[in-house]
C-alpha cells in the first residue's frame, strides 16, 4: 500500500526527540512534501544523533515555520553557518538552539 501524504495538510507541529532512525536523508524528503510545506508551523529536533548541517539547512523548503528548535545534534559541525543559512532562508521563523 503505498504512502499517502495528502493527509499531512493538517500537521502543524512535530517533535523529533531521541529518534536514531532520524538522518538528514529522512529531513530532506520530508522537507519536500508539499501539504506538509504549507502547514507545518513549529518543528523540534531534539538528540537526533544522525542528523547534520546538511539535515538541517534542508529545513529551508518549509517556509511556513514560524518556530525551530535544536538541540543535542552531535552532527552539526559548523553550528553557526548553519543557523545563519537557515535564518536567513527563513527570516520568518524563530529558531532556537542549544547546540553546543
Amino acid at each position: 500500500m503505498p504512502f499517502s501524504t495528502n493527509h499531512l495538510e493538517h500537521v502543524e507541529e512535530i517533535k523529533f526527540e531521541r529518534c536514531i532512525y532520524i538522518q538528514d536523508e529522512c529531513l530532506e524528503r520530508l522537507c519536500k512534501i508539499e501539504n506538509l510545506q504549507k502547514s507545518l508551523q513549529r518543528l523540534k529536533i531534539i538528540s537526533c544523533g544522525n542528523v547534520t548541517d546538511r539535515g538541517i539547512i534542508s529545513l529551508y523548503h518549509l517556509k511556513n515555520l514560524s518556530y525551530l528548535f535544536l538541540s543535542d545534534l552531535p552532527g552539526i559541525e559548523e553550528k553557526e553557518q548553519t543557523l545563519q543559512v537557515l535564518q536567513k532562508a527563513l527570516p520568518a521563523c524563530e529558531v532556537q538552539a542549544d547546540l553546543q
